[in-house]
């Protein structure tokens, strides 16, 4: 399975902070290309620098990192994702399409970002360089056993596995458009562009006031593998 749409990518540059935002622009124009957004997505195809530049203005109107920090963090991101693929009733508590979503180990996240993409048919987010830069899994190959499974006690079977994901990365530089990295690649490859490692980062200390409760950001996130993650 693979949803990546060549027609529906662009990179980052020049706008060298706008990673979040890009992946935003190019997970919401796969969905519109593969028809997967449900009744209510809004979002129309877009691949110019202005909408990039749009989406990361939001992003930092709507996020819980420092106001020094560039880009923005997972919740900027996640808002960003919702609002404009489909409106402002998505940013809601229990109404949101996508949420970020972090885990204490890497096979659980990728098994959770395999199963999203089949149920959702929508891409996966991922917090690239230990949280410094936003890529993208549109697929995965290699696929044994069944991700839909579940357990005589209603929980999901985490016994399926997966040769490799399907990558893209909004960085020119990179070089990592549509890639086949294998499952063991992506998670011990010496080349920190591409390993998936758990969340490094500490400049987001407000709460989210998207969610219940009070947290400091930061804390939902750090030493944890961190996805953006497609709900339904």
């Amino acid at each position: 399975m693979n949803l990546f749409a060549a027609g529906g990518f662009r990179y980052q540059d020049p706008n060298y902070v706008a990673c979040t935002a890009t992946s935003a622009q190019d997970m919401l124009n796969f969905i519109a290309k593969a028809h997967s957004g449900g009744t209510s997505f809004r979002w129309h195809a877009s691949l110019a620098g202005s909408t990039r530049d749009t989406i990361l203005a939001y992003e930092r109107a709507h996020d819980t990192i420092a106001a020094a920090s560039r880009g923005t963090d997972p919740h900027g991101w996640r808002n960003a994702l919702n609002y404009y693929g489909w409106g402002r009733g998505a940013l809601q508590d229990g109404n949101m399409v996508y949420e970020d979503v972090s885990y204490t180990s890497y096979a659980a996240a990728i098994r959770t970002a395999v199963r999203q993409m089949i149920l959702t048919r929508k891409p996966v987010g991922i917090l690239g360089w230990a949280g410094k830069h936003a890529q993208m899994l549109t697929g995965y190959y290699g696929l044994r056993g069944n991700p839909l499974a579940k357990n005589s006690d209603g929980s999901w079977n985490t016994t399926f596995t997966v040769a490799g994901l399907y990558l893209s990365d909004p960085l020119r530089a990179d070089g990592f458009v549509n890639v086949r990295v294998s499952y063991a690649a992506l998670a011990g490859t010496s080349d920190f562009r591409l390993r998936f490692r758990s969340y490094r980062e500490t400049d987001s200390p407000y709460d989210d006031g998207y969610t219940p409760g009070y947290r400091v950001s930061r804390t939902e996130w750090y030493g944890r593998f961190t996805l953006l993650l497609p709900l339904r």
